[in-house]
């Protein structure tokens, strides 16, 4: 932004929080940053823009910190009002190199608002962001096709951004049915990402095409995933689970 926006306070109700399901849930982080407006007061306001009716105001950027505000039954929160439309300050906020940086799955869902939501093109989405078009095609590749319910997932930090992008979303490209069934099944599953991805790339991946769509339905995928003798954990194998990156790592 080439001029400093003004800091309102503002009723919460006021806030439209379209973008909700674009962000990672993370509810220790939330708890922390709760404490810390408890202690300290919110030293950073969100970022907003007003619609098109000028009544309500969109949250750009600052979930975790609306999330706390409510966390703490707070009813008001400072926010910065940008004087531009929605998909520039969404691709600025693209753009931004300080504060918290967006995972990729918060990446992609905000690249999809832009291409499908507000009608850009990939290449203008790039040029605006600062951004090349291989980069803006390999974060929407990241969330097309995807099953909602891993979306929701993800959002929800059942399931790491690693886990779903490299096992559970290969998964359900080749069979959509199966990562289902096998999602709903990791709910009640003590099983690490370095586990998943060893049964999916020699249990799985490895039957080929044919094999996979002819693959049996996930009542044992993962029995197999934990008894395959090509999937032999180790104890420090069996603390980080799918919520972890590979080897336990976010």
């Amino acid at each position: 932004m080439d001029t400093v926006a003004p800091v309102l306070e503002v009723d919460l109700h006021r806030l439209d929080l379209r973008f909700l399901d674009a962000r990672l849930q993370e509810p220790r982080a939330v708890e922390v940053l709760a404490r810390s407006i408890e202690q300290s007061g919110q030293l950073l306001p969100c970022i907003v823009v007003r619609d098109e009716s000028g009544d309500r105001l969109i949250l750009i950027d600052g979930y975790r910190r609306i999330l706390a505000l409510r966390r703490l039954g707070r009813d008001t929160a400072c926010v910065e009002s940008w004087a531009c439309d929605l998909a520039q300050a969404l691709l600025t906020v693209l753009a931004r190199v300080h504060g918290r940086p967006l995972a990729a799955l918060e990446e992609a869902l905000l690249l999809r608002e832009l291409v499908h939501g507000q009608g850009l093109s990939e290449r203008e989405v790039a040029r605006r962001s600062g951004r090349d078009v291989s980069w803006v095609s390999r974060r929407l590749a990241l969330v097309c096709g995807l099953p909602d319910g891993l979306l929701d997932a993800v959002r929800k930090g059942t399931v790491s951004t690693w886990a779903a992008t490299r096992v559970l979303a290969p998964l359900a490209r080749a069979n959509t049915d199966h990562a289902t069934q096998l999602l709903s099944a990791l709910d009640s599953t003590l099983l690490s990402s370095r586990d998943l991805q060893t049964w999916f790339q020699h249990g799985y991946a490895g039957v080929g095409a044919v094999g996979a769509r002819q693959h049996r339905p996930c009542d044992s995928i993962v029995e197999r995933a934990r008894f395959d003798p090509l999937v032999q954990p180790g104890p420090s194998d069996l603390v980080p689970t799918l919520s972890d990156g590979p080897a336990g790592r976010p």
